[in-house]
């Protein structure tokens, strides 16, 4: 009866040690981050040059490949010019969590304070298809979705030529926010339109962007040609 105790002792003692064990392991680690994280600047141009590997103004990449690349806490550092989503209506940027996309560079900086998004324009465009004709024009030049924050920065821009005339994509020309909050500065929504609502900018989904020195101008909708909010709520 005393052995049957003893056995019985010493498989609870090495429970104990298993248990003792997985908890020191587990001290001192920090929660797995909701989404990757990194620290590098991507380099953007108009045109790619070099190896096109973002990795320096040389070898600067295309705006679209450098947001498929970028990891939460990345920089991209857009040089002056016109960048557009891609050849369909359909096409858009996407904004991305704890990715700052950044506007205004001539090409030569090495200082984020160093660019000037006044001087060196920087346009984010809808026009693919026949210029000056809005109709084959981009639905949504940028988008910002459900489960965007605040870390997800845009600054710097001119977004123009957005045309939300599909039959499904009829709100938010330049801008389609639904359900996110994404950080915008240093912006000028100009020239967009959509056959309903929000030529600008459409926010809907409890969306609550932050706007900071934002300017809407020469925008066109059937609703709220610079913004239209549907129960949403932006701080400007």
């Amino acid at each position: 009866m005393q052995i049957k105790k003893d056995q019985e002792m010493e498989k609870f003692g090495n429970w104990i040690c298993i248990f003792l064990s997985v908890s020191l392991l587990l001290v001192g680690q920090s929660p797995t981050p909701a989404y990757a994280t990194g620290t590098t600047i991507r380099y953007v141009k108009p045109s790619p040059s070099g190896t096109g590997s973002c990795n320096s103004w040389a070898n600067a990449c295309a705006l679209q490949h450098a947001l498929g690349l970028a990891l939460s806490g990345d920089q991209l550092w857009v040089r002056q010019g016109t960048y557009k989503p891609g050849s369909l209506q359909s096409d858009t940027f996407t904004l991305k969590n704890g990715v700052r996309i950044y506007g205004g560079f001539a090409g030569t900086e090495t200082l984020l304070s160093q660019r000037n998004p006044a001087m060196h324009v920087t346009i984010l465009s809808g026009d693919i298809g026949i210029a000056g004709n809005a109709s084959d024009n981009i639905y949504h030049v940028v988008v910002g979705g459900i489960g965007i924050d605040t870390s997800a920065v845009l600054d710097g821009f001119t977004v123009t030529a957005g045309n939300a005339n599909g039959a499904s994509d009829s709100y938010g020309g330049g801008m389609l926010i639904k359900g996110g909050s994404p950080t915008l500065r240093n912006l000028t929504f100009s020239g967009n339109s959509a056959a309903i609502g929000g030529g600008g900018m459409y926010n809907y989904s409890a969306a609550s962007p932050k706007l900071t020195n934002v300017t809407f101008s020469g925008n066109s909708a059937t609703t709220g040609g610079g913004m239209y909010n549907d129960g949403s709520s932006p701080t400007l």
